[in-house]
């Protein structure tokens, strides 16, 4: 039962990542303007109107621009001082860090290769020309890899999920359940590694072969029973569809497979597949949807001898809406259904539908000066599962039914581009009509991701 939560709380997270990626895409935005950042803007504005040929005017308010995520304006106004002085090297350079940044790379690519041509151009501004062009060059490419790697510290005051009571059932009796069960706090180390491939097709849309591994893995400093492992692996190709009905809809099928240990030993290896889509419904308004099969294929082990009667098919379908409702607030919601049948052991067999929903807030950065965002997440989420059979071992005569409530609050802090430092708190709380599988975990985790 407890190898069990485990891995299911480890399948949350493997199966939320979806709904992060949809944020993900934002994360190193610039912060959301203050009432007094648009204050000094709008004065800023005014000014080039009235004085559409000062320098001085125009640097100050293209730098206004970029703070207050106006990189349109920046690109005016920088394009303005070219036309009334061509020899300004920085001004060149910083326009070709603007297209980029607005994803019109050859235009940047031009800006900076002339920047660079200047003999007045400083080492530092060469070294970051040269930087953005090597990006363009690399974006240029069919073939693209990108991943993150995390390493945390995670505080549990039920590591090991396990009941808080030793008055547990066993055939139907009362029993005492030995010290070792019972949930016990414990500090561990949580790494993660996910790599992405993408090779595009060359049709001018978001059209390509689409690769991701994923590794995590937590070692707990005390409770062996507690280690997971997993490696997971995903791919297929992505096709833009229905061009002449929404702006971008994208469809993937795709293969999928991986393995799972507990306490170093094998717990399962599976396969499957999906399909999963992707369409911006409206302004601001993006649905992500996965249908997946997979073949869990559970082996009985010296550690676990009745490993077997997980064996079995499930079916997966997963959704996530996200609303940008201001360029400082963000709203999701997600909804999931699970369906598992055990090959021979009904008893294991559930059905499994979960709501969620949550929002993120980002705001100035107001410590390190890095003009990058600061974000706080906050999400609930509930579960409900229904098995389909008592189990006789347990209580034959009790049907199991569980409910999960999981809260997250996460704030995240950029260093650079590249790098994060997260903080955050959760509660997870299972209610279940068998007492054996009722628990209540509260956590605290902090670490650092780099991107590359």
């Amino acid at each position: 039962m407890k190898r069990l939560g485990r891995v299911f709380t480890l399948w949350m997270v493997v199966s939320g990542m979806g709904v992060a990626a949809l944020k993900d895409a934002d994360a190193q935005a610039p912060a959301a303007p203050s009432s007094e950042l648009q204050r000094q803007y709008d004065a800023a504005f005014q000014e080039t109107l009235s004085k559409p040929a000062d320098l001085d005017v125009l640097v100050r308010f293209a730098g206004l621009a970029t703070q207050t995520g106006d990189l349109e304006g920046a690109i005016s106004a920088l394009e303005r001082m070219l036309l009334i002085n061509p020899d300004l090297p920085r001004v060149r350079l910083e326009l070709g860090v603007l297209y980029y940044r607005l994803g019109s790379y050859e235009v940047a690519r031009t800006y900076l290769e002339t920047a660079l041509k200047s003999p007045a151009l400083p080492a530092d501004v060469q070294g970051k020309a040269k930087e953005y062009l090597a990006e363009i060059n690399s974006k240029a490419q069919p073939s693209h890899l990108n991943g993150e790697v995390f390493f945390g510290w995670r505080y549990q005051s039920n590591a090991n999920l396990g009941p808080s009571t030793s008055q547990v059932l066993l055939f139907g009796q009362a029993a005492n359940l030995n010290q070792a069960g019972l949930g016990t706090a414990d500090w561990g180390a949580v790494s993660s590694l996910v790599v992405r491939h993408s090779y595009d097709f060359g049709n001018q849309d978001k059209s390509a072969l689409e690769t991701q591994f994923t590794a995590y893995a937590n070692r707990q400093f005390q409770l062996s029973a507690a280690n997971v492992s997993l490696l997971d692996l995903t791919s297929g190709p992505r096709f833009q569809i229905l061009n002449g009905v929404f702006e971008d809809f994208t469809l993937k099928p795709f293969l999928t497979g991986g393995y799972v240990w507990v306490n170093d030993t094998s717990y399962y290896g599976s396969w499957g597949g999906g399909l999963e889509s992707n369409v911006l419904l409206a302004n601001g308004l993006r649905s992500i949807s996965a249908f997946t099969f997979r073949r869990q294929n559970n082996q009985d082990t010296s550690y676990i001898p009745t490993n077997s009667q997980y064996r079995g098919n499930s079916l997966t379908a997963n959704s996530a809406l996200q609303y940008d409702f201001t360029p400082a607030l963000m709203f999701f919601a997600i909804g999931n259904a699970q369906r598992f049948d055990a090959d021979f052991a009904p008893w294991q067999s559930y059905s499994l539908w979960g709501v969620g929903g949550g929002f993120a807030f980002r705001f100035p950065d107001p410590l390190l000066k890095t003009n990058l965002q600061w974000t706080i997440n906050l999400s609930v989420n509930e579960q409900w599962w229904y098995y389909d059979q008592p189990d006789s071992t347990v209580d034959p005569s009790t049907l199991r039914y569980q409910n999960d409530t999981i809260l997250n609050i996460v704030l995240t802090v950029p260093f650079d581009d590249r790098t994060t430092f997260s903080v955050s708190g959760g509660r997870f709380v299972r209610a279940a009509t068998v007492p054996n599988y009722a628990f209540e975990n509260n956590s605290f985790m902090f670490g650092v991701s780099w991107r590359f």
